[in-house]
């Protein structure tokens, strides 16, 4: 597989801000909308975490960033990691996770929360906002909070979302994330949950995707951890793509699958992919794009087709390897701080967003580079 790059432009740079974790959609022929978060600079550093991170929406016409506005401005919480989601024509669910920050002394109140401790203040997760265009992204909704209830009518509400939504039928399905209850340093549990709606207002608990556990590699008892989920669907079934970690090494993806619409799934199954595709895309010609972010020397974007959708959905064949050629997107960036790549097609044209800094200044930037495989 060989790739062409036709252009790279940017979407977004200030150097008194931090822009990242981008996503996009295609809005018509002509028009891509892309979404990330951007925070103000602290003490000439970059931070994720920031009260003042921001939700962004950037319009772009003709490969050219025709205007850049904020979404979600009514939620005071802290946005982090905006994303998209196309659910039909006309409507597109905007989305992002929450920050609310709380002085040290009320660290006692949310034992039973996922919270940081950053900067003499609690980080406290405090769920996903959804904003909703009903008109092709011309206007958005105000931002409601989601509430999803538990088998015990108990709210569930510290959970992150870092990755793609997939609709089945009339249902659209989501993966979280979060600590277990109890957080404790040595003891937490990370949980992948599903969450799904059918009418984008009321949300129900679906399914446990997975959570930290402890087995045996290579002879030694180790512990592999499960966040940042992203879905992928084919045919009523569903692949889970997971960031996975093992004894705090570098992250490598897992892939779990669903063959009943996501109530239940597999156990994951490592691959040999060295990054954590977010936006798994099915290409016009059937093939399969996994993006991700590459954050080994050479850092930069990277990039596995796979020519037929069965080599992923293939169920009977869970234990594969990816050995497919990596591609390589971008090889230019100057530290770890890059990549989570999002990717549309359009008429055989892919256009690709992620974060990163290629100049010694160290302004980060949102990327768009189109390209075409051959």
């Amino acid at each position: 597989m060989k790739i062409n790059i036709l252009d790279e432009t940017i979407v977004f740079e200030d150097k008194n801000l931090y822009p990242a974790f981008p996503s996009i959609i295609k809005l018509d022929d002509k028009r891509l909308l892309v979404s990330f978060r951007t925070a103000p600079r602290i003490k000439k550093n970059y931070s994720h975490l920031h009260s003042l991170s921001k939700s962004m929406l950037a319009v772009i016409n003709k490969n050219k960033t025709d205007k850049i506005f904020e979404f979600a401005e009514d939620d005071s919480a802290a946005k982090q990691d905006a994303q998209l989601f196309r659910v039909d024509e006309k409507t597109i669910i905007a989305y992002y996770f929450r920050y609310t920050f709380h002085p040290m002394n009320e660290k006692d109140l949310f034992n039973d929360y996922t919270f940081i401790e950053y900067d003499n203040t609690i980080a406290l997760l405090d769920g996903i906002g959804i904003c909703v265009s009903y008109d092709n992204g011309d206007s958005f909704s105000k931002p409601y909070v989601i509430k999803v209830y538990d088998d015990n009518n108990i709210i569930m509400k510290n959970f992150a979302v870092r990755g793609s939504m997939c609709k089945i039928g009339n249902e659209i399905l989501v993966s979280v994330y979060a600590y277990k209850k109890n957080i404790n340093k040595k003891d937490c549990k990370y949980q992948c949950y599903v969450i799904s709606s059918r009418d984008l207002i009321n949300w129900k608990l679906k399914s446990l995707l997975c959570e930290t556990e402890f087995k045996k590699i290579d002879g030694e008892k180790s512990r592999i951890e499960y966040v940042e989920p992203s879905l992928l669907s084919y045919k009523n079934n569903l692949a889970a793509f997971i960031r996975t970690h093992i004894n705090n090494e570098y992250g490598l993806t897992s892939i779990s699958y669903s063959k009943d619409k996501g109530k239940t799934f597999s156990k994951p199954v490592f691959t040999d992919i060295k990054g954590y595709p977010l936006n798994p895309l099915i290409l016009e010609n059937g093939k399969v794009i996994l993006t991700y972010g590459y954050r080994l020397k050479p850092y930069g974007v990277r990039a596995i087709v796979f020519d037929n959708i069965n080599e992923i959905f293939d169920i009977e064949k869970i234990n594969y390897k990816a050995n497919n050629e990596e591609i390589i997107l971008d090889s230019y960036m100057k530290s770890t701080d890059c990549g989570y790549p999002w990717c549309v097609e359009n008429n055989g044209i892919i256009s690709s967003v992620y974060y990163g800094y290629k100049d010694k200044n160290k302004t980060r930037k949102i990327f768009l580079k189109r390209f075409t495989l051959n």
